[in-house]
């Protein structure tokens, strides 16, 4: 029983290791990939920027002002008849970082779901707003790897959302430090296996 409760123990840790998520801001990059859509053409980005590992499914390039916010090109997610459409970033390499400067309607907010092959790894909300004047900064680091980024809006408004200078890296941190209930957890684990071998050898 108690080898059981101590096998238990770690592969809660080892999930507990695996699920390292969260929402990253504009200064948690190490050496991103930065696209910043100057040399897009109009109409759909699609494979432009494929030379540097990322297709994009439903953005269009325009001309829009993000944070900070002088206008530039950027990629347009808006659909007039349909704004519930998504949006999406396939990366042909797997990614941990995604950011970018990103404008909606003030109603409209912004949830980042990240996924590997078919696997949801995770998502993030975010309350975004600017329309097209002060903008929003989105980020999403998600350590066990995503290719593929899905940007859904909300619909109170339009649903469009307008994106610039996009980032992305692949960065997993040599040396994590534990989180403090991982660390219980692991002792939790030790102490299960030395009380099985303890009445093993009784």
């Amino acid at each position: 029983m108690i080898g059981k409760i101590a096998l238990s123990a770690c592969l809660a840790l080892a999930l507990a290791g695996s699920a390292q998520a969260g929402i990253i801001g504009a200064g948690g990059f190490t050496a991103p990939t930065v696209i910043d859509f100057e040399d897009a053409e109009v109409g759909p980005i699609g494979n432009r920027y494929a030379a540097l590992g990322a297709s994009f499914v439903n953005f269009d390039m325009n001309v829009y002002a993000t944070s900070p916010a002088p206008e530039s090109k950027v990629a347009l997610k808006f659909f007039d008849n349909a704004p519930e459409t998504d949006a999406e970033i396939r990366f042909s390499s797997v990614m941990t970082r995604l950011g970018a400067d990103a404008s909606t309607n003030p109603e409209d907010d912004t949830t980042l779901l990240a996924y590997l092959g078919n696997t949801l790894v995770g998502s993030a909300f975010f309350d975004t707003g600017g329309d097209g004047v002060d903008g929003s900064f989105i980020g999403i680091e998600f350590l066990s790897g995503f290719d593929r980024v899905v940007f859904r809006t909300g619909t109170v408004v339009n649903g469009a959302l307008a994106i610039d200078n996009l980032r992305f890296e692949n960065v997993v941190p040599t040396n994590p430090v534990p989180e403090p209930g991982s660390l219980a957890l692991m002792g939790t684990a030790m102490l299960g296996l030395a009380l099985a071998r303890r009445r093993r050898s009784l």
